[in-house]
């Protein structure tokens, strides 16, 4: 058994020194009208001592594997990622009842170098000749699938849903070479979700005078990132 687990050991270390993945981090707000219309309209019924908020801006974090074609400049960065949006109002400091929804996404990221598209460089090196811009920009593409999980919670009241939805991303970045281990790489894209739905969301907010239709508990969501993607190639000799 021993003699087994070193093994295991070996060969999962002999892979991290042969590759090739990142991590990201960015700015991300959420659009998503149907569910705001639904909470708004419980923001015109409640107390005056209430304090209702948006929903906030959350902050999206990625990890992904990179590989490429040989003789296309074209990237395959295979992410899961995690992003968290909340809203919370309180009766008295101190008391929060709170809405939070979450992503967790599978996507798979391909970066297209169109100004160089079929160029050798060995990016993201830049060891050699040329702008790193022509070297550097690219479009990317990111089909995936996202597990959303929402939650409300109230002192009486805590329910949390999931849905599994299809998504699309589209965007630029450019990628900015340390040195022949490092890359840094802005970036900022839009992500779309189809038709997400955090089922009864209507019935926490409604009352006998004003009923929501179930309808608004589905939404088009519309994401847009903007943030940093940091490389790192232990394959580099």
């Amino acid at each position: 058994m021993k003699k087994i687990s070193f093994l295991l050991v070996f060969v999962f270390s002999f892979q991290m020194l042969n590759a090739q993945f990142g991590v990201s981090a960015g700015y991300k707000p959420i659009e998503a009208k149907n569910w705001e219309q639904v909470i708004s309209q419980y923001k015109l019924s409640v107390p005056t001592n209430y304090k209702v908020l948006p929903l906030s801006n959350g902050v999206q974090f990625g990890v992904d594997y990179w590989f490429r074609l040989k003789k296309y400049r074209v990237e395959f960065l295979p992410e899961l990622s995690y992003s968290r949006f909340t809203r919370v109002w309180a009766k008295v400091e101190g008391d929060n009842d709170r809405i939070n929804s979450n992503f967790l996404g599978l996507h798979f990221n391909t970066n297209f170098y169109i100004f160089n598209f079929k160029g050798d460089c060995d990016c993201p090196t830049f060891s050699k000749e040329g702008p790193s811009l022509k070297k550097g920009f690219f479009i990317q593409l990111a089909p995936g699938v996202d597990y959303v999980f929402n939650s409300f919670k109230q002192e009486k009241n805590n329910k949390t849903v999931h849905d599994i939805v299809p998504s699309v991303g589209i965007g630029i970045g450019v990628d900015i070479g340390l040195n022949d281990l490092l890359t840094i790489t802005p970036m900022v894209k839009i992500h779309h979700y189809f038709e997400v739905e955090w089922e009864g969301l209507n019935t926490f907010f409604e009352t006998q005078q004003e009923p929501i239709s179930p309808e608004l508990n589905k939404n088009e969501i519309t994401q847009l990132f903007a943030g940093v993607r940091i490389g790192l190639r232990l394959d580099t000799k």
